[in-house]
């Protein structure tokens, strides 16, 4: 069988695949290491031909449950699923993609509810409105809201001169205004190469998981996250009166620069300080060559409202779900959410009615 999953002999090979064609910054091998410090098994699949060239990897990560568990690729990021070798043809990687779910429904699917499968985005996504026939029939459903568009990403295209092209060029008096009051009110940014307020990252990570009800984090995780790719990762502060008061970590591949994860206190919203960072990061990618900036994951009407001030593109995410057992998915599902509001008490009463519409919403 040509899938195996890669070691870590191959992590050298798997990455270099990764930037030579087309990959996403969370395709990178590395990311094992910050998934398996939260307990889920990476699984790095890959395609060789005779001679042991790679031609597609799909990298997984299991995560367990109470009960059971689930797949998915990619948590992180916008991107994820296959990546072919370049000039591979339609069939060829119809055939590959087929062996690859072979391979996943033998090895990987016992004791699983659901496979959720992201496709690795390009320009050309942002006109599709249909998905993959090919994951159709293997059983999977496609995950899109027509109405709302989401989720989606952004992608903003760059240019070599920042003031002329996209802060006079491209952005509106609104944003701008933004920025500036932010500056007057005497926020400014630092990006962090010794990580010396590392200590007020973790706590704005911290911070921000529990303002919006999500699972906890652990402390080394997100030094991980801030760590381990080295050389690609950018991380900028926001300080007002020498407080750190938000934070965003970039990372850098190829041509596209991928703001991962912002965190923020409440005195950033006030300030103004989310705006300032993401001017401070697109500003940066400008002058260091990059063509693009990509916005991250958007869920929420609310969330892309607030990114489509910086006049992005707007690039619907293709996600596909396949349920092996409606029962298993059922108590899958169920043991997480009370895992959930187990570690969330506070957060699930004080927003028990928005929560309960929320459920109800889902059943019917």
């Amino acid at each position: 069988m040509p899938v195996r999953e890669a070691t870590l002999n191959d992590k050298e090979k798997w990455n270099t695949f990764v930037e030579t064609q087309d990959g996403s910054m969370f395709h990178y091998f590395d990311w094992k290491n910050i998934y398996e410090v939260q307990h889920w098994h990476y699984i790095p699949l890959l395609f060789e031909d005779t001679s042991t060239e790679i031609i597609g990897i799909l990298p997984l990560v299991k995560i367990h449950g109470l009960l059971y568990s689930k797949l998915i690729s990619l948590p992180e990021g916008a991107s994820g699923g296959f990546v072919f070798k370049k000039g591979l043809t339609t069939a060829k990687k119809a055939q590959v993609m087929n062996i690859f779910l072979h391979h996943i429904e033998q090895h990987y699917s016992k004791g699983c509810s659901t496979f959720t499968l992201k496709e690795n985005l390009s320009l050309q996504d942002a006109t599709r409105t249909t998905p993959t026939e090919l994951f159709i029939k293997n059983g999977f459903t496609f995950h899109f809201d027509n109405d709302a568009k989401l989720p989606c990403t952004y992608l903003l295209q760059l240019t070599p001169s920042f003031e002329e092209g996209i802060w006079n060029g491209l952005w509106g008096k609104y944003l701008r205004n933004h920025i500036r009051k932010s500056q007057k009110k005497g926020v400014h940014i630092r990006e962090e190469t010794n990580l010396d307020h590392n200590n007020d990252i973790i706590t704005m990570f911290l911070s921000t998981y529990k303002r919006f009800g999500s699972l906890p984090i652990s402390a080394e995780e997100i030094m991980l996250r801030l760590t381990t790719f080295n050389d690609k990762t950018k991380v900028w502060v926001a300080f007002l009166n020498d407080t750190p008061i938000a934070s965003l970590i970039c990372y850098n591949l190829s041509s596209i620069c991928y703001a991962s994860k912002m965190v923020y206190d409440d005195s950033a919203r006030e300030n103004h300080a989310t705006a300032l960072l993401f001017y401070e990061a697109i500003r940066d990618a400008c002058k260091n060559g990059y063509q693009f900036f990509e916005f991250g994951v958007t869920v929420s009407s609310s969330l892309a409202y607030w990114k489509e001030q910086f006049m992005p593109l707007k690039i619907p995410m293709r996600i596909y779900e396949k349920r092996y057992s409606t029962l298993r998915t059922f108590f899958e599902r169920t043991s997480q959410d009370l895992k959930w509001a187990w570690n969330n008490k506070s957060y699930v009463w004080h927003n028990r009615r928005q929560l309960i519409r929320e459920i109800v919403r889902k059943k019917m």
